[in-house]
């Protein structure tokens, strides 16, 4: 009787180490998953339950900065259909709900904004290194991927407002809209100007370890500036006069 009401403590002890495991334990998992682009900060709560400041590296400066402070909550409910699933908030700037299954993970429900400077950090090679600014806002029902494989089903509609790059002096580029489609071991992408002194559309296609896009991009306007000289040194004539054509290559390690 004595040896089962040890058990049965030691049982209930392990249960409160669980329920109140310190949301402190997600913060090296987050840089990992990030290649050390993201961290978590002032983290609060439990790993079920809890809050934190989300950074980003600067990876020209080698400091972190600040971005929103989120919160997340473990749905319970989804243990039910065999999945892990945390709905997480980004205060009035939007929500989206992360799950995980045995075979696949996948991003629901997503309907959130944040600092291109923010999502600019995950991009590979030398794409994260631009300069990027200007709020974006990203939508999407289902994006999943499988475990262990390079294959993914789904769409994520970016809205790009205000977009600047530290490259190109001068006011806003513009407001743009870019698809994310994922089919199978390629995610494409098609981009297009909603308004603004650069005007851009192409397509490209992140898959086989290469990352390709061609577009036509032209100045546009009075506040058009220096943009014809740095088109003139990005792509080559295009087929109307003032219009470049615009390739980008590179493989991705």
């Amino acid at each position: 009787m004595k040896r089962l009401w040890w058990l049965f403590a030691a049982g209930l002890f392990l249960l409160a180490l669980i329920v109140q495991w310190p949301a402190a334990w997600l913060a090296p998992r987050i840089e990992q998953a990030t290649q050390q682009r993201w961290r978590l900060g002032s983290v609060r709560g439990t790993v079920w339950r809890g809050q934190a400041v989300l950074y980003s590296l600067d990876r020209s400066s080698g400091r972190w900065h600040p971005g929103r402070r989120i919160h997340w909550d473990f749905v319970w409910g989804e243990l039910l259909r065999g999945r892990l699933a945390v709905q997480t908030g980004l205060g009035d700037a939007g929500r989206v709900r992360l799950a995980a299954g045995p075979r696949s993970w996948s991003i629901e429900e997503l309907d959130a904004t944040m600092p291109a400077e923010q999502i600019a950090v995950l991009l590979p090679a030398t794409l994260a290194d631009y300069g990027w600014s200007g709020p974006m806002h990203a939508r999407a029902q289902v994006f999943s991927c499988q475990w262990g494989r390079a294959g993914c089903v789904g769409r994520i509609d970016l809205s790009w407002t205000k977009a600047a790059v530290a490259y190109v002096p001068g006011p806003p580029l513009g407001d743009y809209q870019l698809r994310l489609t994922a089919e199978g071991k390629a995610l494409r992408f098609d981009l297009a100007t909603v308004r603004g002194r650069l005007r851009i559309t192409g397509a490209g296609e992140l898959s086989g370890g290469a990352l390709r896009f061609t577009g036509e991009a032209w100045a546009n306007g009075e506040h058009a500036g220096n943009l014809e000289t740095i088109l003139q040194a990005l792509g080559r004539p295009g087929a109307a006069p003032g219009r470049y054509l615009i390739e980008y290559r590179e493989k991705i390690r």
